[in-house]
């Protein structure tokens, strides 16, 4: 049985594009997804069987590696986190929020500082680097940090996030000329803004890689939703797991409890405090989900 990925979905439509070649096929999922409550994403890996119409169905999803909920897609390697330091500057708390998220998901952040022509991203770049995040300063106004950023992206599966007027769209137009003019065309045919959670299209880039076309993250609500389990956000943040097992009380939470060892390292300097103000952030908000929030 033939194996491919979903690159779109439209409703209860599936596009899959075959591994091994050939034209794509729409296809509808096998009754028993619905039956088990399985909803197949962009991204997915899956087994399908395909008519000589060019129609088929979905009859298996292979593992995932990952799912997000916003957007609704699996089988991420890279969250690309474009941020800036020139207005609108982008909060700590967004970056800290979104490198956790991709930590929880098992996905690779990279930190990409935009608009250095007019702010040079520097002190991003001296918070984040030391903590083993990649850092890639560019300018999509005159294209320094591009070819960098493309080599990073290259032959993976990545979804661009950022607050509104980083600079996304600029900069996946500089990278790809015609990607305004593919996403426009979707946009279009589906009616962007009306029911953009059930449409998702994935844009294929250079070397096999994908884009998903969707804005993304854009809210700490946005972010928090994703994370389920309060008892990993500690290690979803690098420079913690120095005193991970180091605090008085072994079901240390981190936030105000004496004898924590975390804490203890913000007070001396050697944890950015605004690192540990996110985390705190993080952590009350995640802890104080409903269930049906989690699902």
């Amino acid at each position: 049985m033939p194996q491919g990925k979903i690159i779109k979905t439209a409703s209860t439509l599936y596009t899959v594009r075959p591994l091994e070649g050939g034209e794509d096929c729409l296809c509808r999922p096998r009754g028993r997804f619905r039956k088990a409550g399985t909803v197949p994403l962009a991204g997915d890996n899956v087994l399908f069987e395909s008519r000589a119409d060019g129609m088929g169905s979905l009859t298996e999803i292979l593992p995932r590696r990952n799912a997000l909920v916003r957007p609704p897609v699996a089988n991420v390697d890279r969250l690309i986190i474009v941020v800036s330091e020139a207005p609108p500057v982008t909060s700590l708390l967004m970056i800290d929020s979104l490198t956790a998220l991709a930590a929880f998901q098992d996905i690779e952040p990279v930190i990409c500082i935009n608009k250095t022509d007019l702010s040079s991203g520097e002190a991003l770049k001296a918070l984040y680097a030391p903590l083993g995040y990649t850092v890639i300063p560019v300018s999509a106004a005159d294209g320094t940090g591009l070819n960098e950023l493309a080599a990073k992206m290259q032959g993976a599966f990545c979804v661009l996030t950022g607050n509104s007027g980083v600079g996304k769209s600029s900069i996946m137009n500089r990278l790809y000329p015609d990607f305004e003019a593919r996403t426009g065309e979707l946009s279009a045919r589906i009616g962007r803004g009306k029911q953009t959670t059930r449409h998702v299209e994935l844009v294929e880039t250079a070397g096999g890689g994908f884009v998903a076309d969707t804005p993304g993250y854009s809210s700490f609500d946005a972010i928090e939703m994703e994370m389920t389990d309060v008892q990993k956000l500690p290690y979803c943040f690098p420079e913690f797991e120095a005193y991970m097992g180091a605090c008085r009380y072994s079901d240390c939470a981190h936030v105000r409890d004496d004898g924590c060892a975390i804490r203890q390292a913000v007070a001396e300097g050697r944890i950015a405090a605004s690192r540990h103000d996110s985390y705190v952030r993080l952590y009350e908000r995640v802890k104080t989900l409903k269930a049906w929030e989690k699902e």
